[in-house]
């Protein structure tokens, strides 16, 4: 709290004289964000930002000032991806909420570049170039830095002067950004950034050309690059000439290597799905493959299989699953009919039969302990997401208004106990945007993160 404090008093002496006062209740919200965790008051004061209650640009630019220094400090240092299925803790974990370190302050950059280009040019200068640890085939969490090269773009666009680019300054941007790829989670989202920005044919070659040698060096864990190859082949076809051949000894080096044992293996013969999309590709601009020689099987057969990571799957326990089978009943009472007569009308779920079974799900619901489950964490998830499904199975009215609450107190109330706050906030489900009633509700919480992301989800 007292570091949010200090940065924000630090940003607002940048323009104490000149910002205009500002109605109370708004200095409310801005003053209750800013005493918020990182990512929140960062993620909060960009929505401030942007509502219909900061119109002045001096304002408006304060806090994407204050969103972006106070962004660098989130939790999460970038997008993750956790396990296939929804339902794991990793997936929760990593939930796509934008409230990462890099989500925050690119998103603060594209606000700003609206209000001052060069200001917003600077802003994205002072993100450092996302460095990604080595990740092992035993854990999830592989980066997605696409956001990173996405706003790139935009900054290549429109943040630089035409003084600027008559010396070339955009271009020197670009050679930077190819310049300091240095991990599987870099190259694609790079290489797309260099088809998406407006190039003339002689850029365009000579930035693939440094590509090219810059993903010649490129050596990166077996989770890295699986995680990250499936967009590798996006563009074939332009640049192929300098670009395949770098990008087919990328694809032989890694997959000749260690391979997790989850990688994925087309049906279609051996070859690992990265080799296969990369055949499949060549042929539609090689059809008679006189330029470029497709992957053969023995140039990519692992060194080794690595094991993979253990899963998180949630529904595992006696208790979970007698809860899944009670969610299972309230929703269309476990009837052999056609789809569109099974589920359980409005009618019927105000039935006596309904409410009983109903009842007996909160009866288990309240005994269930944190010790069934593999952590505290695993139990927090599933409660949160029980409370929810039946809030939105109960009928209209008073009882369906208690189930909310019992949704809303129970994530409310363990907000201290969850470490990780993504993961806190995905149990949400971004409940104040449901209905406005609900967002009423929630504008009231004993927690002032979801009080003021609830006002603020007022404004719209």
């Amino acid at each position: 709290m007292r570091a949010v404090f200090c940065l924000w008093f630090l940003l607002s002496a940048l323009y104490p004289a000149e910002l205009p006062k500002l109605a109370p209740p708004t200095m409310r919200l801005i003053d209750t964000a800013r005493g918020l965790a990182p990512e929140f008051s960062s993620d909060l004061l960009l929505r401030l930002a942007s509502s219909k209650l900061i119109t002045d640009p001096l304002w408006k630019r304060q806090l994407i000032e204050e969103a972006f220094a106070g962004g660098a400090h989130a939790q999460l240092p970038y997008p993750k991806r956790g396990e296939p299925s929804t339902d794991t803790h990793t997936t929760r974990l990593y939930w796509r909420n934008h409230l990462e370190a890099l989500s925050l302050q690119t998103q603060a950059v594209e606000a700003m570049l609206a209000l001052n280009p060069k200001r917003a040019r600077e802003m994205f200068d002072e993100i450092a170039t996302p460095q990604v640890p080595p990740l092992p085939c035993k854990e999830t969490g592989a980066a997605d830095l696409s956001a990173y090269y996405a706003t790139a773009a935009k900054v290549f666009e429109t943040g630089f002067t035409p003084n600027q680019r008559e010396e070339s300054a955009h271009l020197h941007f670009l050679e930077r950004i190819v310049a300091e790829v240095r991990s599987p989670a870099h190259v694609s989202p790079a290489l797309a950034l260099l088809f998406e920005v407006h190039l003339t044919p002689e850029q365009l070659d000579d930035l693939l050309a440094r590509f090219a040698g810059v993903l010649d060096h490129i050596n990166g864990t077996p989770r890295e690059f699986e995680a990250a190859a499936g967009s590798l082949m996006a563009h074939v076809g332009k640049g192929a000439d300098v670009l395949i051949p770098s990008q087919r000894a990328y694809i032989v080096r890694h997959e000749s290597g260690p391979r997790c044992s989850d990688d994925r293996i087309t049906a279609a013969g051996p070859l690992p799905f990265a080799a296969f999309q990369f055949n499949s590709l060549i042929k539609i601009i090689d059809p008679t493959g006189t330029r470029f020689a497709p992957i053969q099987p023995d140039e990519v057969k692992p060194s080794k299989i690595e094991p993979s990571y253990p899963s998180t799957i949630w529904w595992q326990s006696k208790r979970s699953r007698q809860v899944l089978e009670a969610l299972k009943w309230l929703n269309h009472g476990n009837r052999d009919l056609p789809d569109d007569k099974r589920f359980f009308t409005l009618e019927e779920r105000k039935s006596n039969d309904w409410n009983a079974h109903y009842t007996d799900t909160l009866k288990l619901i309240e005994g269930w302990e944190p010790h069934e489950e593999p952590s505290p964490d695993d139990w927090f998830g599933m409660v949160a997401q029980t409370y929810s499904l039946l809030a939105e199975m109960v009928p209209g009215g008073a009882e369906r208004e208690a189930a909310f609450g019992r949704y809303l107190n129970f994530v409310e109330t363990h907000y201290a106990d969850v470490e990780n706050h993504n993961f806190w906030f995905t149990a949400l489900q971004s409940l104040w945007t449901r209905d406005r009633w609900l967002a009423d509700r929630c504008a009231q919480s004993r927690n002032p993160v979801i009080a003021t992301y609830a006002e603020i989800a007022k404004l719209k």
